[in-house]
């Protein structure tokens, strides 16, 4: 009995580096959800933390039917930052898979699910670039049915209702 258990403890341990390294950690994201049916015709606001030295370069917001590119136009500092997606500002451009500039976004519907994926490097236009720092997936309309942070879990996007006291978690 005890052999086993030692056993399965140098396999544990065999396997832990593997492990570590299939983790996420280039950062987490959260998207803010207001609760309110109005979160559902818009895009949110959306925390990034990153734990590397590398900021976010681009952010790429994928639908079904549409494909936005943000692509930083300045170095961030600090480790956070927050991004209105439907109004980002003049620190990011955005562009379609086309590569042309786009001046407005919103969801098609509060039910189509979307990819959001933050990376430290800038894609050709059209090109998704690989988000080594955090993904997302959701809906609008999820987050106008709760109030709170739906923050990634899993570095496949899947998420959650987290406390936004205890975002982020630690690197």
């Amino acid at each position: 009995m005890v052999v086993s258990r030692l056993r399965g403890l140098t396999a544990l341990a065999l396997l832990s580096p593997f492990l570590v390294s299939c983790q996420p950690t280039g950062g987490h994201v959260a998207a803010v959800a207001t609760g309110h049916f109005t979160a559902g015709h818009k895009f949110p606001v959306v925390m990034v933390t990153w734990c590397g030295e590398e900021p976010p370069r681009q952010i790429d917001l994928l639908g079904e039917t549409q494909r936005r590119h943000l692509v930083a136009t300045r170095e961030f500092e600090g480790r956070s930052l927050e991004v209105d997606l439907s109004a980002p500002g003049e620190d990011w451009s955005i562009v379609g898979d086309d590569g042309r500039p786009v001046y407005r976004m919103g969801p098609d519907s509060p039910e189509e699910e979307y990819v959001l994926g933050v990376g430290t490097a800038e894609a050709e236009p059209g090109e998704a670039t690989e988000h080594d720092i955090a993904v997302l997936r959701f809906t609008t309309g999820a987050l106008a049915s709760e109030q709170g942070l739906y923050a990634s879990v899993s570095g496949e996007g899947e998420a959650e209702y987290a406390d936004p006291e205890e975002f982020p978690p630690a690197c």
